[in-house]
């Protein structure tokens, strides 16, 4: 659910109660009144308190950043912790103790945002520092779950944002900028929108202020946050000409600046213009950035909203030139079959990614947004296989090890699961091997796979020794992997030796015998006769399979 803002809330709230009468206010109140529970009806009576004309809470400002700062020094003294220990429910080690602290905590940010509405900045920007110091602390002293600011009822970055805001009206008009900033450079979480919005009360001198904001933003080192910062800004000073303008021009510093200009073209439901600004920005954003591929995608979806297959093939092969990574692929791989040009475009994947394998990998991590193309040894291995170069695959296995087969790079666990499927002699997966898939891909993208996977077991032809061949290494390959992690006690991976067992004793029994594939399992079991643990799983593997 995304959280409405406090203005926006307040504004809607006002509108909505300008519809009601004196007698509508009755009953709806009387209503929320007859849901209370016997526990919170006194709290619900001393909402409903008239409160004339209320005074100002100067007075006891020094009290509340006197008992803010009691509270910091019991949290660093330890006083709310007893101990530290497991805990089953989130099955990890953490402190234990008195929780009360929320609610404490709780209360003094909401008297906290009280004194900035009403308009003793000073003291709630003092009061806000130093209460984020203590949240800072972690779960150093605020025994509960981590992180501790989930535990809390008030929104945390509402506060946050609340606190920028008191920062902003400290500050003198001609340091404004630099003092917000130093305040908000590492946030990453909240935007100035969200200051903007914090309360319903506008920002003084707002509008100038985002003139400035830009000019400070644009002399700063360069990072994502600061990005983030100066894009809004824009977008918040101009609008669309604004944002459109500013992605023109730093297209190669801002590159999302395209991606902000068509999310805003999206929402005025301007398609035409959103094709027209996807096309310059795959133009003039340099091809080799990550970032370049979501601007692609952009075209991809209008396609898809017009049927446009055109539109879809141009934006999912623009993506994928862009950041090779797994999703791209398999919608490349689809349209190119549905444009008949499968073969063409197999070819370019394969090229663009050997490419990329052969040049310096210049990740750079404070400046995320230029983030360059990146070779993934996995993405060409499924690459290759779903252009039915099962060959090339095959070779990349050489020298690769029977454990670790839980990260992409490693070719074994798809080579062995897509020979299996090939050398099966049934017109259907057995649940076993469609398991097997699914550990091997994943389960978010095991559709688009499979159809291409189908694809291309209709155009392999093996002869019969070419059949043999991989036969046999099919067997070797599944039993060094149930040796290495058998055989090495792994024993939180014996369900998956299992599966594999199991999983070419079905292909076995499917080109022969039953026996055939009941041979290939007593193997194992009488190799491992004392591993109780490991036959537990077979007998689960084998209660799921056709043999």
């Amino acid at each position: 659910m995304v959280n409405i803002s406090y203005k926006a809330f307040m504004e809607e709230a006002r509108l909505r109660l300008d519809d009601f009468s004196k007698e509508d206010l009755q009953t709806l109140i009387l209503q929320w009144a007859s849901n209370e529970r016997p526990s919170n009806r006194e709290v619900f009576l001393t909402k409903l308190a008239v409160k004339e004309g209320k005074s100002s809470v100067s007075h006891d400002d020094e009290a509340l950043i006197e008992e803010i700062e009691a509270f910091a020094e019991r949290v660093e003294a330890g006083e709310y912790v007893d101990g530290f220990g497991w805990d089953p429910e989130i099955l990890d080690e953490r402190e234990f103790g008195d929780e009360g602290w929320v609610e404490e905590m709780d209360d003094f940010f909401l008297d906290t945002r009280d004194l900035l509405k009403e308009g003793n900045y000073e003291v709630a920007e003092k009061a806000y520092r130093k209460l984020f110091e203590v949240l800072a602390m972690g779960d150093e002293g605020l025994p509960g779950t981590d992180p501790p600011d989930h535990m809390l009822d008030v929104d945390e970055d509402e506060h946050r944002a609340l606190f920028y805001r008191s920062v902003y009206l400290n500050a003198d008009a001609k340091e404004r900028a630099d003092t917000l900033y130093d305040a908000m450079v590492d946030d990453g979480y909240v935007q100035l929108k969200d200051v903007r919005d914090s309360l319903d009360a506008p920002l003084p001198d707002f509008h100038d202020f985002l003139g400035e904001w830009i000019e400070c933003l644009k002399g700063k080192p360069p990072s994502l946050n600061v990005s983030e910062l100066l894009r809004e800004a824009v977008f918040l000073k101009g609008g669309i000409p604004a944002i459109s303008e500013f992605a023109k021009v730093y297209a190669e510093q801002f590159p999302k600046a395209y991606v902000d200009w068509i999310e805003a073209l999206e929402h005025e439901g301007d398609s035409a213009s959103v094709i027209e600004a996807a096309s310059e920005g795959l133009t003039n954003i340099p091809s080799n950035y990550a970032v370049r591929a979501e601007v692609a995608e952009k075209l991809a979806k209008v396609g898809e909203e017009r049927e446009d297959d055109k539109l879809r093939f141009t934006g999912f092969r623009e993506s994928f030139h862009s950041n090779p990574s797994m999703e791209y692929l398999l919608d490349l791989y689809l349209m190119a079959r549905k444009e008949d040009c499968f073969a063409e475009i197999n070819d370019e994947a394969e090229k663009r990614l050997l490419e990329l394998e052969k040049e310096d990998r210049d990740f750079t991590f404070r400046n995320i947004e230029r983030r360059r193309s990146m070779f993934q040894e996995w993405v060409l291995i499924h690459a290759r296989l779903l252009a039915g170069k099962h060959e090339k695959v095959f070779r990349m296995c050489e020298g690769r090890d029977s454990l670790g087969w839980s990260f992409g790079s490693n070719p074994k666990p798809v080579m062995l699961i897509f020979l299996m499927d090939v050398l099966s002699k049934r017109n259907k997966r057995s649940k076993i091997i469609n398991d097997q898939w699914r550990y091997t891909i994943g389960s978010s993208e095991l559709d688009k796979y499979m159809k291409i996977i189908d694809y291309v077991k209709e155009t392999i032809e093996l002869t019969h020794e070419q059949d043999r061949f991989y036969l046999d290494w099919c067997k070797t390959e599944a039993g060094s992997r149930i040796d290495a992690i058998v055989g090495s006690q792994k024993r939180g991976s014996y369900h998956k030796a299992a599966k594999i067992l199991v999983a070419m004793a079905e292909t076995l029994a499917s080109r022969g015998t039953v026996q055939d594939g009941n041979d290939f399992i007593e193997k194992y079991r009488l190799k491992y006769p004392r591993h109780s643990a490991f036959k537990k799983e077979l007998t689960n593997a084998l209660q799921e399979s056709e043999l």
